[in-house]
This record gives structure tokens, C-alpha cells and sequence, in this order.
């Protein structure tokens, strides 16, 4: 097959997204041929038209890339895609309009108000709380704040990479992931327990070696994780998800939990949760790859 590998983009993940997307080209070349393609190149369209793949791998991470918008313009020229179709990126990348979708859903979300530029509003769920801009991910921009003080430049900061920002209760508990592959049928992978020094798990937590670790299987009661496995595939069911998502949940020791985020198109780098967890589920990276494109295909209908 001709497969693009789409990375990079314009978003402050840009760098991340070249690394995944390298570490995708190389899985893939081994069966199909694979052209790599920027699309903040000025040939981008006139590339993608040239090259008439069977499919797109998306590894894009943030911006554009994740929130519908390339998925959109895929869509209208009828080249099919790996991951989440329209709506479900949309939704997903906005995390404001994912909580709400949650919430509605009787999924536990930590409770949240949306912030104001140059006002500090009155929380109703106090300090420390969590500013978060709505549409990155890879947590780029967040803050964890304890005092008006602090609140106020954490809010400007956000405002300062992304339209929509807000303001979330802290949850203080053990972090982990699970990821998720299918469509229509799906493969939760194994938890991953998440430990970082770091005061949450942030950009550096996430991409510098050395800054976390991860724990699979997680020393957490058993019927907790199973809660949790099940809420992560409801939540893959209501967001309308396809191909894999991961999603990040905060575990209280009574075994309270909230979905804190969910991520269409997870880390394909060296140090990244899904293909690690997919590891631990006897599924290698190349595997992982393949099944990507194939889901990719199936949900088009073109497989």
C-alpha cells in the first residue's frame, strides 16, 4: 500500500509530532511504501494529490491536526485516515466540550469553571485548583496554582497559547492511563501507572527521559482498575471514538476516579504510553502501526 505519514504541523507539539511521526514511517515502510508529509509545507496538497495513498497515518499531535480540521479536509477529498473521524476529534481536542459531554454522560470529571482573561473569579472548589487551555495537549500549558496570585499568571500564560482556557478542582490520587484500539470492537490494552516526581505529569514528565516511569501492571487495587477499564471504554463509546485513544484518569485511594483527559491521537515516540502498553498486550510497534491503518481503512469503508 501507499501510505503518508502526516507530522509535524503548526502546534507547540510540532516537535513531538515529528518523532512520532518518524518512529511511524520507519514501522510502516517495512510492508508499504511511505512518503512522509508536513503539512505546513507550501506543496502539502499538491504532495497529497501526487501521491493518491490508499490511506493517511495521522501523527499530528494538538492543533489542526487533532481537532478535526485535517480530518475534515481528508475527508472531503475521499483519501481515508487513520483514528477518529470528524466529530470525535473535535470534541475530544476541546476539552471543555469533552467534559460536558462526560458529565452528561454520568462519567466522573473533576468539576471545573471556565476563566476569564484579567479576572480572578471566586472557585468553588479552592486551592491548589488546576489551569488548563482548553484545546492543547500533552498538557502544554497547564499549571497546577495555589493562591490568587499564581492563578492569575497561570490564567494569562494559558490565554497566551489558546482562545479557551478554564479552571479545574485538583484531584489528588494515582495517575494512570489505558489506552484503547478498535472501532466497532474494542481491545482495552493494559493499564499503566504513571509516577513522576514532578508536581504533575507535564510536557517534561511525559518527553524526558527519566521524568516519570511507568508501572505495568499498576499497584492498585484490582477492582479499581477494572472500574476503570470500563469507564475508559464508555468513554471511547460516548466520544464516538475509532482506531485508539488514550485515556487519563485520577484514582483516590476509596477508589473515586475521574477522567482527567482523552487523547485521539496519543505519543508514537520512544517514551509514549500506547505503543508501551500495546507492548505489554503482545502487540510490537510495527503490529500496532498496521493496525492502525487497517482500522483506518475499515472505518472508511474501504476495507
Amino acid at each position: 500500500m501507499k501510505i503518508v505519514v502526516l507530522c509535524g504541523g503548526d502546534s507547540p507539539e510540532r516537535e513531538i509530532s515529528l518523532i512520532s511521526g518518524n518512529a511511524v514511517a520507519r514501522a510502516l515502510s517495512k510492508k508499504n511504501t511511505v512518503f512522509r508529509i508536513d503539512p505546513e509545507e507550501k506543496d502539502f496538497v499538491e504532495k497529497l494529490l501526487k501521491i493518491k495513498p490508499d490511506c493517511v497515518f495521522i501523527a499530528l499531535h494538538g492543533g489542526k491536526g487533532e481537532n478535526g480540521v485535517i480530518q475534515g479536509f481528508l475527508e472531503t477529498l475521499g483519501i481515508p485516515y487513520t483514528g477518529s473521524g470528524v466529530s470525535a476529534s473535535a470534541a475530544c481536542m476541546n476539552k471543555v466540550i469533552s467534559k460536558k459531554i462526560l458529565h452528561s454522560s454520568g462519567i466522573p470529571t473533576p468539576e471545573f469553571i471556565p476563566a476569564e482573561k484579567n479576572k480572578i473569579p471566586k472557585l468553588p472548589f479552592g486551592y491548589p485548583c488546576v489551569v488548563k487551555p482548553a484545546n492543547l495537549g500533552s498538557t502544554v500549558g497547564i499549571s497546577v496554582v495555589n493562591n490568587n496570585y499564581e492563578l492569575k499568571k497561570a490564567v494569562d500564560r494559558a490565554y497566551k497559547l489558546d482562545r479557551d482556557v478554564f479552571i479545574e478542582r485538583f484531584i489528588k490520587g494515582r495517575e494512570i492511563t489505558i489506552g484503547i484500539i478498535g472501532n466497532e470492537k474494542l481491545q482495552v490494552l493494559p493499564p499503566i501507572e504513571i509516577r513522576t516526581k514532578r508536581k504533575l505529569y507535564d510536557f517534561t514528565a511525559k518527553y524526558k527521559k527519566g521524568e516519570s516511569i511507568h508501572v505495568i501492571p499498576p499497584e492498585i487495587n484490582k477492582r479499581f482498575l477494572d472500574a476503570a477499564e470500563q469507564y475508559a471504554a464508555k468513554v471511547y463509546k460516548v466520544l464516538g471514538c475509532a482506531g485508539c485513544a488514550r485515556m487519563e484518569i485520577i484514582i483516590q485511594e476509596n477508589g473515586d476516579m475521574f477522567i482527567l483527559d482523552v487523547n485521539t491521537i496519543p505519543g508514537f515516540t520512544p517514551l509514549s504510553l500506547l505503543p508501551d502498553a500495546a507492548r505489554h498486550a503482545g502487540i510490537s510497534f510495527e503490529q500496532l502501526c498496521e493496525k492502525l491503518i487497517k482500522l483506518g481503512l475499515e472505518r472508511c469503508g474501504k476495507n
